[in-house]
């Protein structure tokens, strides 16, 4: 578990006791970089560990590993090994529940084109009135 507010979630679930959607939502994609995960396979399709680290700047190999077993175990990405000869192959992609988010992440997308426009249009004005 990545922090508190999912640990606690996760003790709420197993006990019985939790029924809060909004809660429940919000701790699968409590994490530094789950959303951004989710944005690599939709757009860039399987990836391998070491492609994800390279589209992640920053990102250690510790808290990429945690991030990817939390989505695994909330059913949303999918880890499959091949071997090859010698070489095995690690790849994660969206699981039948991970492309329901498709739409969802695009428009998250989409609403943040349009705030960062907003956020520009904002500061130019400003600029222009000092």
């Amino acid at each position: 578990m990545s922090d508190a507010f999912r640990t606690t979630v996760q003790k709420k679930l197993s006990n019985g006791d939790f029924d809060c959607t909004k809660e429940f939502t919000v701790s699968m994609f409590s994490g530094k970089h789950k959303l951004m995960i989710l944005w690599i396979l939709i757009n860039d399709g399987d990836q391998g560990f070491a492609a994800l680290m390279n589209k992640l700047n920053g990102v250690s190999k510790k808290v990429l590993s945690n991030q990817l077993k939390e989505l695994i175990d909330d059913q949303i990405v999918n880890k499959s090994e091949t071997i090859t000869g010698n070489t095995k192959r690690t790849a994660y992609s969206l699981t039948e529940i991970g492309l329901t988010l498709v739409p969802i992440i695009n428009m998250l997308n989409d609403w943040g084109k349009d705030r960062l426009a907003q956020v520009e249009i904002t500061q130019k004005f400003n600029q222009v009135n000092q």
